[in-house]
């Protein structure tokens, strides 16, 4: 863990009961919930800290009460695999917790971000204690695993440009403000789209300039706004990337 955590009490910030944000332990009761919560270590995170890296030993499972992760692979110098950002309720290093083996991933704050730490050795025996916990993890798995089939699709028959079109659409949250649009905020940056789509920075540029001289896509302040997902979603399935 980075320096600049700093272990959280119950004066500054821990609230009883707020793990129960979790979707792993929606099934738990209550009081199994808060058996789980008084044996883990509740951490706050700066924006930019790094949680841990690859190679790490497999030392604790997290929970994210506050903020957003991003969890990405280091391929080289310059190049970086986005495999999943992460805000509350989400949880990351059960993978390495279940079979001890070092950390596959590294993971890293994008903003401000508090934690809850529950030790491996923890997290197994609640796994073994709490059956409804084990399922949900066993589900978990199992949307995983559908979703690195869509991904081997995807990079199998689809072109780049078409895989930034898919994580456009799948970032894509509805406007608040009602007018039927969609938006990404904040707005990613093209290194990190390219990373998820796995694909250049220049391929993501190119998208983005095709999307917004076609007025399917433009920027408001620090946000993206989709004006047109159904015709984004339908050039993601062309082969074209002209959307006249």
């Amino acid at each position: 863990m980075t320096g600049d955590a700093v272990a959280i009490d119950a004066e500054d910030g821990h609230r009883p009961g707020a793990l129960a944000v979790c979707t792993l332990l929606k099934d738990m009761s209550p009081q199994a919930v808060w058996s789980l919560e008084d044996q883990c270590q509740w951490i706050r995170l700066p924006a930019g800290s790094v949680i841990f890296r690859h190679s790490d030993p497999p030392d604790a499972v997290y929970f994210i009460i506050e903020g957003t992760v991003r969890i990405f692979f280091r391929a080289s110098h310059d190049r970086e695999i986005n495999y999943a950002q992460f805000g509350p309720g989400h949880m990351f290093g059960e993978l390495a917790a279940l079979d001890g083996l070092e950390r596959s991933a590294d993971v890293i704050s994008i903003t401000d971000t508090v934690l809850a730490s529950c030790s491996r050795e923890v997290f197994l025996k609640a796994l073994r204690d709490y059956p409804e916990m084990a399922m949900a993890l066993i589900m978990r798995f199992a949307a995983i695993i559908r979703q690195a089939d869509q991904k081997i699709f995807s990079f199998s028959t689809l072109s780049g440009v078409q895989r930034v079109y898919l994580e456009l659409i799948r970032l894509a949250t509805p406007d608040n403000s009602g007018d039927g649009n969609w938006e990404i905020s904040p707005a990613p940056l093209h290194k990190d789209i390219a990373g998820w789509a796995g694909t250049t920075t220049d391929v993501v540029g190119r998208a983005f300039g095709t999307l917004m001289r076609a007025n399917l896509m433009r920027r408001r302040g620090n946000s993206l706004q989709i004006l047109d997902r159904k015709r984004i979603e339908l050039l993601s399935q062309t082969s074209s990337e002209d959307p006249a």
